[in-house]
């Protein structure tokens, strides 16, 4: 009777160590496929963050062509005006150089 009691104690004992062994082991198993979906989630997400970075630094350099073309669009409207003004002033200083030109002329004539 001893014997069977120790028996079925040994049983026990071998069939708990063989449980312990198999949850070890679905744990290590578990584990490495966690680590696994964690680095997939990882990379995913790494991935997704970059995208939304280049897509938001596209919209920046985008917004920055456009404002910068619109600041050259009135440096040189302004230019032009500037330039129409040079313009005029240089012909009336012209105007101005011609006639007193002409009336050297006319003085030495005299």
């Amino acid at each position: 009777m001893v014997d069977k009691v120790l028996a079925e104690i040994r049983d026990a004992e071998k069939k708990a160590e063989e449980n312990l062994a198999e949850a070890l082991k679905q744990a290590k198993k578990i584990e490495r496929e966690a680590s696994i979906e964690a680095m997939r989630v990882y990379d995913e997400t790494y991935a997704e963050i970059k995208k939304r970075a280049r897509e938001k630094a596209d919209e920046i350099v985008k917004k920055a062509k456009a404002d910068a073309e619109t600041e050259a669009q009135k440096i040189i409207a302004q230019a032009e005006v500037e330039v129409k003004k040079l313009r005029e002033a240089a012909e009336r200083n012209i105007a101005k150089a011609a006639e007193q030109v002409f009336k050297e002329i006319i003085s030495f004539r005299r």
